[in-house]
């Protein structure tokens, strides 16, 4: 396999990396209205017991290793930390459910900055993380996982957790039954009952609604209202990630009343003014600008939201971001991928800058499909081959061109560690060994038969690997694929780099630059899996996944790979109980995955955000938005 070999070195590219580190970066500015003084509060009691739930005696697998065994940078903080001269946030150990004793909208407003701006608010149909978040303010699953649990833990709409002691998950994990809370009303007034539930499977499922979600809810059978508060599922066949549907990101539910009188999908009003049941409803919003809410007063709890309105700004860069919350201007800043040297200016600013373990792996995509010619009026149709990567030799090549352990150190810092895997949470390691080898590229480019040419350049059949990179406007990945095309350039590959703004290569499907798209030979861009369980993204790679134009490119195959002996094993995969034999099959599926080099894992990631000192019960969660409990943000006396 391509990934065996001797632990990655630091190769000759190190001081092309260290000479674009110390490049000076531009402080943009944000853009927008200055951010206001948020007014102080009166004394408050943070949350401090969980939510009440109800663990079940016979647990649904638990794939998910120990986050903190993902071994942290030498000499940064360590995994699942914060670092500041303040105190690090407080977790409340609560998400909804612990009466707070503040009162509603005392606080004045709340400054976020995702400097990715979100351009669409039904995280249905969203490509990105930001508009994820930004609908998760609004939006609500009916449970979440906290850190270090793998199974739900937390319920949010859910009255309490199935579980087998509780009868509602069947013995043969055929069925799960969720208990949904009482009174519980929509931000228009109107109540929220089992009927949304139902809907929101039926909407995603539909295949012209171009769904984003879908892998989440493939094996559902049936979704079936029992009463006004009662729901049960049925998959197709035994389900041991039962929690993967209506729970986390993606699991959110979205009103019956409301989307069932909208027919037209992609410019229904819902898309930019959701309606919700969270602590917040939006009163404006400019698509890759700005995102307004206040408090919603058809909220349950009646204390919260503490800040009266919320403002998420978005614009820039992580750099600006974070120089926000150095002065002032941010509360919160989100997904900090700025250099070691930018940390610490924040620090010694006195503000709180956390880095836990996250899912989120940094790496290169290599298209299966041609980008350049189109079949049946579309470019990258599954149904063609790219003339690169179609040939595995050269996407084999491919992985011993990126000197991770070099990156990491120099660009990444506290952001992240050098890796090969696509589940790091999972395996709790960092992924089969690797190596930063030239020489094997360029045999096994020679041995594909992709010859230098006169021009230095590699050549077969007359066609040249002259390739094209896509990432969004990100200044260490700009810095990431300057390094990957000196190394490129010495194989003799011309790599030609293309940015583009986060709102676009994260945005609606219908700008074809946008990364599920893909009308480019690589995406540089981070993913991975966002459940305990693996098994939605390994959906993702399965043939059934393959986006098109007729389904919106809303399926998750954005490689466009198709391998039946991949489609079977997953088969098995999904439907294994097993706890030992289920992780070691995920296991199994990374190693396939990467040793068929479609991608190429570069960096795990750690969740890098900072806030003002005195912003209390932000609670972290890999599996879950950074805002995901904004109802319980309050601020300290």
């Amino acid at each position: 396999m391509w990934y065996a070999g001797k632990p990655a070195q630091r190769g000759p590219l190190g001081g092309l990396i260290v000479s674009l580190f110390l490049l000076p970066m531009a402080l943009a500015a944000c853009g927008g209205s200055a951010a206001t003084d948020t007014p102080k509060p009166q004394a408050t009691t943070a949350p401090t017991a969980a939510a009440s739930t109800s663990a079940p005696a016979t647990a649904a697998p638990p794939l998910a290793a120990n986050a903190a065994s993902v071994a942290a940078p030498t000499g940064t903080a360590a995994a699942s930390s914060a670092t500041s001269g303040t105190a690090a946030p407080q977790a409340s150990g609560a998400g909804f459910g612990t009466p707070l004793t503040t009162k509603r909208g005392e606080g004045g407003t709340l400054h976020l900055l995702w400097w990715q701006a979100p351009t669409i608010l039904n995280i249905h149909t969203s490509n990105g993380t930001k508009d994820q978040d930004a609908a998760s303010i609004v939006t609500e699953p009916l449970a979440r996982i906290g850190s270090g649990a793998t199974i739900p833990n937390i319920p949010i709409l859910a009255k309490e957790i199935p579980s087998a002691q509780n009868g509602e998950i069947s013995a043969d994990y055929t069925t799960v039954t969720w208990k949904l809370k009482d009174g519980v009303t929509w931000s228009d007034g109107q109540p929220f009952t089992a009927d949304d539930v139902v809907y929101t499977w039926q909407w995603i499922t539909k295949p012209e609604n171009g769904s984003t979600s879908t892998a989440l809810y493939s094996d559902i059978a049936t979704v079936e209202a029992m009463d006004k508060t009662t729901v049960k599922i049925t998959f197709k066949a035994p389900a041991a990630a039962w929690f993967i549907p209506f729970v986390g990101d993606g699991g959110e539910i979205i009103p019956k009343h409301v989307l069932e009188t909208c027919p037209d999908t992609k410019n229904c009003p819902f898309n930019t003014s959701p309606i919700g049941t969270g602590p917040y409803v939006v009163t404006d919003f400019k698509p890759g600008d700005t995102v307004l809410y206040k408090a919603n007063d058809k909220f349950r709890e009646p204390n919260a939201p503490y800040f009266a309105t919320v403002e998420m700004k978005g614009g820039g860069d992580a750099v600006t971001a974070a120089k926000a919350v150095q002065t002032g201007q941010a509360d919160f800043a989100w997904n900090l991928t700025v250099t070691p040297e930018v940390i610490k200016q924040l620090q010694d600013a006195g503000k709180t800058v956390a880095t836990p373990t996250g899912f989120y792996v940094e790496q290169l995509e290599l298209n299966m499909a041609d980008p350049r010619n189109e079949v049946d009026g579309e470019l990258s149709s599954a149904k063609s081959k790219n003339p690169y990567f179609s040939d595995p030799l050269v996407r084999q090549a491919f992985a011993y061109v990126v000197d991770r352990e070099s990156i990491a150190k120099n660009l990444w810092g506290p952001g992240g560690v050098a890796g090969n895997t696509l589940i790091p949470i999972v395996r709790g390691d960092k992924g089969p060994a690797w190596s930063y080898d030239l020489k094997k590229a360029g045999d096994l480019l020679d041995q594909a038969g992709w010859k230098k040419g006169a021009d230095g350049i590699r050549e077969k059949n007359g066609v040249k690997m002259n390739m094209t990179a896509r990432s969004s406007v990100v200044p260490q990945r700009d810095k990431e694929l300057q390094v990957i095309k000196e190394s490129l350039k010495q194989l003799g590959i011309n790599l030609d780099i293309k940015s583009v703004d986060a709102s676009v290569f994260f945005g609606r499907p219908d700008n074809p630059d946008s990364a599920v798209r893909f009308t480019v030979d690589i995406n540089m861009l981070a993913t991975g899996s966002s459940k305990p369980d693996p098994q939605a993204t390994f959906e993702g790679f399965t043939s059934a996944q393959l986006p098109s134009k007729a389904n919106n490119w809303g399926l998750a195959n954005i490689n466009r790979w198709s391998d039946p002996k991949y489609d079977q094993m997953y088969d098995q995969y999904k439907r294994e109980l097993d706890p030992e034999k289920r992780k070691a099959t995920a296991i199994q599926l990374d190693n396939y995955i990467l040793a068929a080099g479609i991608r190429v894992p570069m960096i795990i990631r750690n969740d890098v955000y900072a806030t003002r000192p005195d912003l209390i019960n932000v609670e972290y969660s890999p599996f879950s938005s950074e805002a995901w409990n904004i109802g319980h943000w309050t601020l300290k006396k």
